[in-house]
């Protein structure tokens, strides 16, 4: 399980809900079938951008839906999926290019964050900024992020730092 924490440090749980395969919220929130979740309301207060899509990709459905939350309620649209074959499955429906990856590095069946962030790279044609999330603090995670110019931060991910890197990819100053 992955914790989020907030600037004191104080571990919070983001999300308690488990879903169906479906993709539900398990709280009647704004949810399509899908798994993607919506905004509902006017300003989140997230930078004014061409495209406010984040990609999150985990195979974590509670940490899925509370990076979905919280990035709703920053402001941005979100696309969801729990794994590189569900991607693949849900990027010809996304609503606009996205203007962020934000993936886990370790996905379902051998694949890697890395991957999902190739994959949205070549549905949209060109490049798409891309945040890797692990729990991995091998030299190597970093690397292999700077080689295909994503950033990194490493679990648990503090709310403030990973919301500022939201926002800063999202204005293209990451």
């Amino acid at each position: 399980m992955v914790s989020l924490t907030n600037d004191n440090a104080k571990t919070t749980s983001v999300l308690a809900m488990t879903g169906d395969a479906g993709g539900g919220s398990g709280d009647g929130g704004p949810v399509d079938g899908g798994g993607a979740l919506r905004r509902e309301d006017g300003d989140g207060g997230a930078p004014d951008e061409a495209s406010r899509l984040v990609i999150v990709v985990d195979d974590d459905r509670s940490i899925v839906e509370g990076l979905a939350l919280l990035l709703e309620a920053w402001g941005y649209d979100v696309l969801t999926a729990l794994s590189l074959s569900e991607l693949a499955q849900r990027l010809p429906q996304a609503p606009g290019r996205p203007g962020l990856v934000l993936a886990d590095h370790f996905l379902p069946a051998g694949g890697t964050g890395a991957q999902a962030v190739e994959m949205v790279r070549a549905h949209v044609g060109g490049p798409v900024p891309a945040l890797i999330l692990t729990g991995d603090t091998m030299p190597e995670r970093q690397a292999e992020a700077a080689a295909m110019g994503c950033r990194l931060l490493h679990k648990p991910v503090q709310i403030g730092p990973l919301k500022d890197m939201v926002d800063a990819l999202m204005s293209g100053a990451g």
